[in-house]
């Protein structure tokens, strides 16, 4: 009796195991599933803890060219080339202009360095890490990933208890993306503000 019940635990154990990866192994293959897209297009959302939300559709081209154009608020474009961020406002007339890190690098699988993961939860839809660093702005970032390591919705917790919610949906790794969508022509008559410090 007791070999049957040891070897129905070890059964239990080896085909249902509680994590069968660690934290860190889920961000590396997080940072691996979103590094290797080529190209990706998609609505991107999100929300703040003050009631804030956006919404647009987005068209995405590996290393870091991403074109944003808004429904929520309407008309409002963000656009990279990888090397400039350009964020277009046509109800006030303002273009920012960010200059961006030379290495090329960016975008959310970058900004997740320098944190401790922890992986929360794991299932047949996937993964929740929770990343970890008390000196960042954002201590707390919470990562939801389908069973591929792609990026469902982000949390993002500030030292505050201010958050952002991303979510991504409607995604397509097979669309066309044309490389001149990520020139982005600043308007003759716009305002035109250099690297502001707090660009949204």
């Amino acid at each position: 009796m007791k070999i049957k019940i040891i070897l129905t635990v070890f059964l239990v154990l080896s085909f249902n195991p509680l994590f069968s990866v660690t934290g860190d192994e889920a961000l590396s293959k997080f940072r691996a599933r979103m590094n290797g897209i080529e190209k990706m297009t998609g609505v991107i959302s999100w929300t703040t803890s003050s009631g804030v939300s956006y919404t647009g559709n987005f068209k995405y081209l590996n290393p870091g060219r991403i074109h944003i154009k808004f429904s929520n608020p309407a008309g409002r474009t963000v656009v990279s080339n990888g090397r400039t961020l350009w964020v277009y406002s046509p109800a006030s007339n303002i273009v920012g202009v960010q200059e961006l890190s030379r290495d090329g690098s960016g975008g959310i699988t970058s900004f997740t360095n320098g944190y401790m993961a922890l992986l929360t939860d794991q299932g047949p839809g996937g993964y929740i890490v929770k990343l970890k660093n008390e000196s960042r702005h954002y201590q707390e970032v919470t990562l939801m990933l389908d069973s591929s390591f792609f990026l469902k919705k982000a949390v993002l917790k500030s030292k505050d208890g201010f958050t952002y919610t991303f979510t991504l949906s409607n995604i397509s790794t097979t669309a066309t993306v044309l490389p001149g969508t990520f020139n982005f022509e600043v308007p003759a008559n716009a305002q035109r503000v250099n690297n502001p410090l707090n660009i949204q």
